[in-house]
């Protein structure tokens, strides 16, 4: 039960992100929001989001109890998603985005550290929960495009809040499960101060935070350089670009949900650099062999959607599996924030480099990128051990 809660709570985060990014223009004409103000019904969400991740992680290791930050957590996302479908106008929607942006934080944050907490072989249970992560990128669009309507966008928030409900009851399983013995805690039994704690999460999580940094870049980058040749240069309709964006979630849902990374590698190192260099591989292919459309370019996309499944569900556990019980959420929030930063440069600077240099370099540089720090990881990763 324990491991539907996990996956209800991915699943629920991405379906919230892409369908409010779909519901957008519909909130806008209903509550008659200028266009200037528009962007802040995403953003109200995804900067506490991003703000609180490590702040509630520690708060989770100080108490020793990330399951209580879960439970309550999970709580405060369906108590605010169902005030934003109640929203009177548009203050009250971006109030309880931001709440609910500091209860989606404290979800994540904690999320590895239940896993490793209390699964002795926890690979398996994450590529289950990724495949959550996966669905709700897959379906997201598509249910903000259902609830598109001045009579039914409230709906969209009101399932969101029994979703989290659902995963809320999930979670009260957790009290049956019993902590796992873990040879990082063996190893680092004798950290007690501040000072030691701080110096080991900077040894451990800095080569992996990077790594995780650029690879959200080459992700997010991707994605926008799909977006902007498809529909902008090649002029094809929004259906076909969603069309590749389904092919690239189907990638990474198989990855997961068949267990691919696990049964392919057997070390979660390997995983993670070999899957990575596949994905800017196929990156390279796809701007050198295709015109980012066709037949040969919707392998490529697959293929690159099996390799960010298999990366996300290994990038983390790579990074965290060597820190000890007591700094687990921490570190956690410390890697998704990385996460999230690389999606905000790559946000950032695609579109920049799209305009100046066209498709094909930028593909090119994302590909090089993502080969680099991998090189660099390569070279540095005995400190995580």
């Amino acid at each position: 039960m324990v491991i539907i809660g996990l996956l209800v709570m991915e699943l629920l985060a991405a379906i919230d992100t892409t369908g409010v990014t779909v519901m957008v223009p519909t909130l806008q004409n209903y509550f008659k929001i200028p266009p200037q103000v528009s962007g802040w019904i995403l953003m109200a969400y995804l900067i506490p989001f991003s703000l609180f991740l490590v702040p509630m992680g520690y708060l989770a290791d100080k108490i020793g109890k990330p399951e209580k930050i879960i439970v309550w957590s999970i709580l405060t996302f369906a108590v605010s998603s169902a005030l934003c479908g109640l929203a009177i106008n548009e203050y009250m929607l971006i109030a309880c985005r931001i709440v609910k942006g500091i209860g989606a934080a404290g979800m994540f944050a904690c999320e590895f550290a239940i896993i490793l907490k209390y699964w002795q072989e926890p690979r398996r249970i994450v590529e289950i929960v990724i495949t959550g992560l996966a669905l709700g990128v897959l379906i997201g669009p598509i249910c903000g495009g259902l609830f598109s309507h001045p009579q039914t966008w409230r709906y969209f928030f009101l399932i969101g809040t029994v979703l989290a409900l659902i995963g809320f009851i999930a979670y009260q399983w957790i009290k049956k499960l019993e902590p796992v013995v873990r040879k990082a805690d063996e190893k680092n039994a004798d950290l007690q101060t501040f000072g030691q704690k701080a110096r080991l999460l900077v040894k451990i999580l800095f080569w992996g935070m990077l790594l995780d940094f650029v690879i959200s870049i080459a992700t997010q980058g991707a994605n926008l350089l799909i977006t902007l040749q498809v529909q902008e240069t090649l002029h094809k309709s929004p259906i076909y670009n969603s069309m590749i964006l389904m092919v690239l979630s189907l990638g990474m849902i198989l990855a997961n949900a068949l267990g691919i990374g696990s049964k392919l590698f057997k070390k979660i190192q390997i995983a993670v650099l070999t899957s990575g260099a596949i994905f800017a591989l196929m990156l390279i292919l796809t701007a050198m062999l295709t015109n980012w459309t066709g037949l040969l370019a919707f392998v490529f996309y697959f293929v690159m959607g099996l390799a960010l499944g298999i990366i996300l569900a290994t990038i983390e556990l790579m990074v965290l599996n060597p820190l000890p019980t007591n700094l687990l959420a921490q570190g956690n929030g410390w890697i998704v924030s990385s996460m999230q930063a690389g999606y905000g440069v790559g946000s950032f600077i695609i579109p920049i480099l799209y305009l100046k240099a066209g498709v094909n370099f930028s593909a090119y540089f994302l590909s090089f990128l993502v080969l680099l720090v991998i090189g660099i990881f390569m070279l540095f990763r005995k400190s995580l051990k």
